[in-house]
C-alpha cells in the first residue's frame, strides 16, 4: 500500500502547483483585459469622428468666421448679445476641432502601439516566460501609459463627441447668420 501512497502523493503535489498557476494565468489575463477594454473605449472614439470629419469642421468653422467678420466690417454691423454668445460658443468649436486635429494622428499611433504591447505581454501571460514580479513590473508600465493615454484621449476627443449634436445646433444657427447678412449685403 505504502508503494501506492508515493506516487499518489506526487501526482496530487503535481496537480495542485498546475492549478496554482492556471489561477495565476487567469489573473494576469484578467488583469490585461482590463487595459484592453480601456483601449477600446479609445479607439470607439476615434472610430466616431473621423480626422476627415475633423478637418472638415475646423475648415468650415474658419471660413465661416472670416465671412461673418467681413460681413460685419463692411455692413458695418454691431453684433447683438444673442449672436455674440452664438459666435463664442461657436469659436469654442473650433478650439475643440482644432485641437482634436492636432493631436488624433499620435493617439492613433499610440493606441496601436499599446495594442501590440499588451497583445505581446498577454502571450508572455500564457507561455509564463516571466516571474510574477516580472510580469507585474511590466503589467504596471503598460498600466501606465494606457492610463495615461485615455486621460488625455478623454480630453481631447470625448469633448467632441459629447458636443456633436450642440455644435449641429450651432453650425445651422451660424449658416443662417450668414446666409441673413448674405441676403442683406446683395439688397
Amino acid at each position: 500500500m505504502f508503494k501506492y501512497f508515493l506516487p499518489l502523493l506526487f501526482l496530487a503535489a503535481a496537480c495542485s502547483s498546475g492549478h496554482k498557476a492556471d489561477y495565476e494565468v487567469q489573473a494576469e489575463l484578467q488583469m490585461i483585459d482590463t487595459l484592453n477594454q480601456r483601449l477600446q473605449t479609445v479607439k470607439s472614439w476615434l472610430d466616431r469622428m473621423s480626422l476627415d470629419e475633423i478637418k472638415e469642421r475646423k475648415s468650415i468653422i474658419s471660413h465661416n468666421f472670416e465671412f461673418l467678420e467681413q460681413e460685419f466690417v463692411e455692413q458695418k454691423i454691431t453684433v447683438d448679445e444673442e449672436n455674440s454668445r452664438l459666435l463664442d460658443e461657436y469659436r469654442g468649436y473650433g478650439k475643440l476641432y482644432k485641437r482634436s486635429l492636432d493631436s488624433f494622428k499620435p493617439i492613433v499611433m499610440e493606441t496601436e502601439e499599446l495594442f501590440k504591447q499588451l497583445k505581446t505581454l498577454k502571450e508572455s501571460a500564457h507561455s509564463k516566460d516571466y516571474k510574477k514580479e516580472t510580469f507585474i513590473q511590466y503589467f504596471n508600465k503598460e498600466k501606465a501609459d494606457v492610463l495615461t493615454l485615455y486621460e488625455y484621449a478623454s480630453t481631447v476627443l470625448k469633448p467632441i463627441i459629447d458636443t456633436d449634436l450642440d455644435f449641429e445646433r450651432a453650425e445651422k444657427k451660424v449658416e443662417e447668420l450668414c446666409q441673413s447678412l448674405k441676403e442683406s449685403s446683395e439688397k
